[in-house]
């Protein structure tokens, strides 16, 4: 029983070593307002985080999340190929964002029609901007390992009402991605584009959570 036990904790220790995404400081780029008071909030999975405290999101109907924008410097260490990939992954993390958010029913409506850009009260928009994205060295992650050749990518967003302008939330997040031969094959981890896109997959989870976090708990200002 004992030596089951170590060999289980030896095992997951592996795995763990092994663990390809990991999370990193991210880069102010100034299109946030305030980076100094971004931290971490709740259970909420994203690296930096804020929500004024006053914010009440069971006051607003509509939500609406415009196209991702990408940042022109994002891709300059990928040239061309990076710039596409990043517009293929911000179409897709849109898309399942909204589609997350819909099923959830914290609003009426989720919407990517223009049509709600500008619904006045009780409406809020979050928008979504890729502030760097670099496939990496693909060869690197493969053959050398040990955070070589590792993928990058931030996001940030920020939350905000569309009568007032006045932004409720705002958030950072950086991920690199080093791939792994052993955990996910030599094919995956040389698709530098496919470790971006599970590492999107993460903070689109967080900023779902978020807007459950919100919901469940009410004004942070209300908190116990």
């Amino acid at each position: 029983m004992i030596r089951r036990t170590a060999m289980l904790l030896l095992a997951g220790a592996l795995v763990w070593a092994a663990a390809p995404g990991y999370s990193a400081k991210a880069f102010k780029t100034g299109w946030l307002q305030d980076y100094h008071r971004l931290g971490h909030v709740g259970g909420v999975p994203l690296e930096q985080i804020w929500i004024d405290g006053e914010f009440d999101i069971r006051n607003y109907r509509v939500l609406y999340v415009p196209p991702v924008q990408i940042d022109p410097c994002a891709y300059r260490k990928g040239g061309e190929c990076d710039r596409a990939a990043a517009q293929r992954l911000a179409t897709e993390l849109r898309s399942n964002l909204v589609r997350q958010l819909q099923a959830a029913g914290i609003f009426e409506f989720v919407s990517t029609d223009p049509y709600f850009m500008n619904s006045g009260r009780q409406a809020l928009t979050l928008q979504l901007r890729i502030t760097e994205l670099f496939t990496g060295n693909p060869k690197a992650r493969s053959y050398i390992g040990l955070g070589a050749g590792a993928t990058q990518v931030q996001l940030e967003g920020k939350l905000y009402d569309q009568h007032s302008t006045r932004t409720w939330m705002e958030f950072a997040d950086r991920r690199l991605h080093t791939g792994s031969t052993l955990l996910i094959g030599k094919s995956a981890t040389e698709d530098g584009e496919y470790l971006i896109g599970i590492d999107l997959k993460q903070m689109m989870d967080g900023i779902f959570k978020a807007f459950v976090y919100m919901r469940e708990e009410g004004p942070v200002n209300n908190q116990p």
